[in-house]
């Protein structure tokens, strides 16, 4: 009974400690912020020793792809790389000659130039008597550019190209639609141009018929 009595006072004032403790703990305020233990990384970048900001948006290897004129050395092997005004008069040289051999040089130089020198190619391969002139004549209609269209029509008017013509002839521009009028009219098939706009009222086909009126 003696350690009992000696052990029941400190539980006591232990007891009222735990007590004010907890109450205190309860009525404390808390602080709205998360408490940060521990940080570990979510991303990592390797750096090099002299990093380089464009290198940071880089997706892959850029190529960039060059365009060359090649045809110049079917004529001359020695020729050397010929500027714009050169390779012109190259072109309408090819022209004047006019054999096949000159045709298979001009096909390839419609497909490698660009601009006034690939509608040059076209109108010298017009004027050309090959196989290949009018396969590349029906390519170069097939363009987006009118220049091209209407030197292909051209060049199908110089031989006659009866389908092509034909199928110029529904051209949505005007200048190519009555060259290839004109170029029917010349192989005496005013019937096909009568069928095409016997029905037609619009403007482009009223201009190729008064045309075709003054020629006549």
């Amino acid at each position: 009974m003696l350690h009992v009595g000696e052990l029941l006072v400190p539980g006591i004032i232990l007891g009222v400690l735990g007590i004010l403790l907890i109450g205190i703990a309860h009525f404390w305020p808390q602080s709205s912020k998360p408490v940060i233990t521990a940080v570990s990384p979510v991303e990592t970048v390797h750096l090099g020793a002299n990093p380089s900001p464009s290198s940071w948006n880089q997706t892959g290897p850029v190529a960039f792809m060059s365009h060359s004129i090649t045809w110049p050395a079917l004529v001359d092997p020695d020729a050397g790389e010929l500027d714009e005004g050169e390779r012109r008069r190259v072109l309408d040289g090819l022209g004047i000659v006019g054999d096949a051999w000159c045709a298979g040089i001009l096909s390839k130089a419609f497909d490698e130039e660009e601009g006034e020198l690939r509608v040059a190619a076209i109108e010298s391969l017009g004027q050309c008597d090959a196989e290949i002139v009018e396969p590349t004549l029906e390519r170069a209609y097939s363009s987006y550019v009118i220049a091209e269209r209407y030197a292909a029509i051209d060049g199908a008017s110089r031989r006659a190209d009866i389908p092509l013509l034909e199928r110029a002839l529904r051209d949505t521009d005007g200048t190519v639609a009555l060259a290839a009028a004109y170029g029917l009219h010349r192989a005496k098939r005013d019937d096909l141009i009568d069928s095409a706009l016997a029905n037609r009222t619009d403007p482009r086909a009223t201009e190729i018929k008064r045309v075709l009126q003054i020629l006549t």
